[in-house]
């Protein structure tokens, strides 16, 4: 339009020149052509130069996402522990605050405030004759957790699937079935990312592992830099559960022993950093859960009544691990069946489950060394010694009915334990009527007997913890926040997220500095361009004028005086003819 404009300028400028000479209207003429081609080239520098530099807003947007601190940018995971006995959602959202830092991790909140946590029964591993139905049982999951996470974050939001020992119970061919089955059609049900590395079965060592990460990330041992000569200590854990057992304790790198079960672990996000590389023993015990080994006793107790009845098919026996006059029918894998009759002797009971722990080691190292649970071969250090923490049934088994979790003590668990199993079961049922056990169920109760001795065996028996002298202590939650291994899980697997984070802003200040160089660049070229072109525009004038007076001597007549306008009327001219 602006050169449409000109162009009837120009027009206009020649229609209206019919009142001057030709000579005049040559030199207009050309004038115009110089002011044109002036105008057209600025023209053109100022629309390259508003093409290549960014605009103010384009610039904001960099700015706000990056700057502008009343804004978080947070991101989503979502986790499910697939355990024995049912399956757990955890959502957890994250920010990053440096690459020289973990990433800063909690559960994300509900709109009660409450964390994001929801549970189906029974577990995945109840699926291996029907693979199918794997997904219709993990997607209510899935779909209460995205009501939480937001629009734009969905389809970033990775979701991980790890199956622990109830799914290693079963035939590697039936975990493969479940494990096909979410791969393939997870996709089909959720926004969610789902990538099929993430769903798998995954080895206890990692339970382990993950759970050591999670609880002394919740206590702050991971807080440090560079700049710091020593490192917090951390503390170690054993995570109980229904069908395995994991323990993992942080080693220096003068501890001997451990044997196979070292395994050195880097929370950070560079693999050239040792600020958060550290050297742990951990290891499974895969049939130690309180449900395992209440699996592995009535089996026990089974072959025995077998060894001294061969013709009976149906017996019972007097059993010091239910309370008193509590009855159960065991049935065995044969068909048969026997009864347990309480009679609650809960040191008896204790020392049974002693024995069988002992016994229970397969390691031909174990006759000369230090082992746990006479099967792995233990580091040279003691666990009395150490801060040590233990979750799930170590919590459970002593706080629902006892009231005794936290800091442990072998005296109070050993009294409360002893007067609980010589009840007899009528009596704790009424009890439990009158809400004496308000965090207990049936079940629980039924099972507290047996469970506190397994707890009691395996600490000093298997680990060789000193009864009255130890730092062990069990734990729910820390500071308001429950300990599970998924967060330990959900921080490692996102370890490198930092980098990411830290790329984008590279970029980003590497694209600012490139915008704030071509400005300057640019605003050169333009202060250049008009300097040329205000020196072509004189430069061609001069010769449009130079050349029209050469070929307009007329101009010439026009511009001098004659004798009379030279000489005013006056003056007497002196004639000469």
């Amino acid at each position: 339009m602006q050169m449409t404009a000109l162009a009837h300028l120009f027009t206009d400028l020649v229609d209206n020149v019919s009142g001057i000479g030709a000579g005049d209207v040559v030199m207009v003429r050309g004038m115009l052509r110089v002011v044109v081609l002036a105008v057209a080239t600025l023209a053109l520098v100022i629309v390259i130069y508003l093409l290549t530099v960014p605009t103010f807003d384009h610039l904001h947007i960099f700015v706000f996402s990056d700057h502008d601190s009343d804004v978080v940018d947070y991101s989503y995971g979502v986790i499910i522990d697939a355990g024995s006995t049912g399956s757990r959602l955890f959502l957890y959202r994250w920010k990053v605050v440096s690459d020289r830092r973990l990433i800063d991790m909690h559960p994300a909140l509900d709109e009660f405030s409450r964390a994001v946590v929801k549970k189906a029964n029974p577990g995945l591993s109840t699926f291996a004759n029907n693979p199918e139905n794997a997904t219709d049982y993990i997607r209510p999951l899935l779909d209460y957790a995205v009501k939480y996470v937001p629009v734009s974050k969905q389809p970033y939001t990775p979701i991980f699937i790890f199956a622990t020992a109830g799914m290693r119970l079963i035939p590697i061919r039936q975990q493969e079935a479940i494990m096909k089955n979410l791969h393939t059609n997870l996709p089909l049900v959720t926004p969610l990312q789902v990538i099929a590395e993430h769903i798998r079965v995954i080895e206890g060592k990692w339970e382990g592992i993950f759970s050591w990460i999670a609880v002394n990330y919740i206590l702050g041992r991971f807080n440090r830099n560079e700049s710091e000569a020593a490192r917090p200590p951390t503390v170690g854990m054993i995570d109980m559960g229904g069908a395995s057992l994991q323990i993992a304790i942080e080693l220096s790198s003068k501890d001997r022993g451990g044997g196979h079960a070292i395994e050195t672990v880097n929370l950070g996000c560079r693999d050239d950093s040792d600020i958060f590389r550290y050297r742990l023993f951990v290891t499974t015990f895969l049939g130690y859960g309180v449900n395992e080994g209440l699996r592995k006793y009535e089996q026990l107790l089974g072959d025995t009544l077998l060894a001294e009845n061969k013709t009976s098919r149906q017996a019972y026996i007097r059993d010091s691990c239910l309370p008193t006059n509590l009855v159960k029918t065991v049935s065995r894998k044969d068909g048969s069946q026997f009864v347990r009759k309480g009679v609650g002797d809960w040191d008896e009971c204790v020392a049974q489950l002693s024995d069988l722990v002992a016994r229970s080691g397969v390691n031909d190292e174990c006759e000369v060394s230090n082992c746990y649970l006479g099967q792995v071969v233990a580091p040279k250090i003691s666990l009395s010694d150490m801060e040590l923490y233990g979750f799930s049934e170590c919590w459970f088994s002593t706080e629902d009915v006892l009231s005794l979790g936290g800091q442990y003590n072998y005296t109070l668990l050993s009294t409360k334990a002893r007067d609980f199993c010589r009840l007899r079961w009528s009596t704790i049922q009424s009890r439990s009527r009158l809400r004496l056990y308000p965090k207990a169920n049936e079940d629980r109760l039924r099972s507290q007997c047996f469970k506190s001795a397994w707890i009691a065996a395996v600490l000093h028996k298997g680990f060789s913890l000193d009864k009255f002298r130890n730092r062990f202590r069990s734990a729910f939650d820390i500071s308001g926040e429950e300990v599970q291994w998924t967060l330990g899980a959900m921080l490692y697997n996102m370890r490198y997220f930092p980098l990411r984070d830290v790329q984008r802003r590279y970029l980003l200040e590497k694209r600012r500095r490139e915008n704030a160089h071509s400005r300057g660049s640019l605003c050169v070229l333009f202060i250049f361009a008009v300097c040329i072109i205000v020196a072509v525009v004189l430069q061609r004038w001069w010769h449009v004028k130079k050349g029209f007076l050469k070929r307009e001597p007329s101009m010439w007549g026009y511009m001098m005086l004659s004798q009379d306008q030279l000489y005013p009327s006056h003056y007497n001219i002196p004639s000469f003819s």
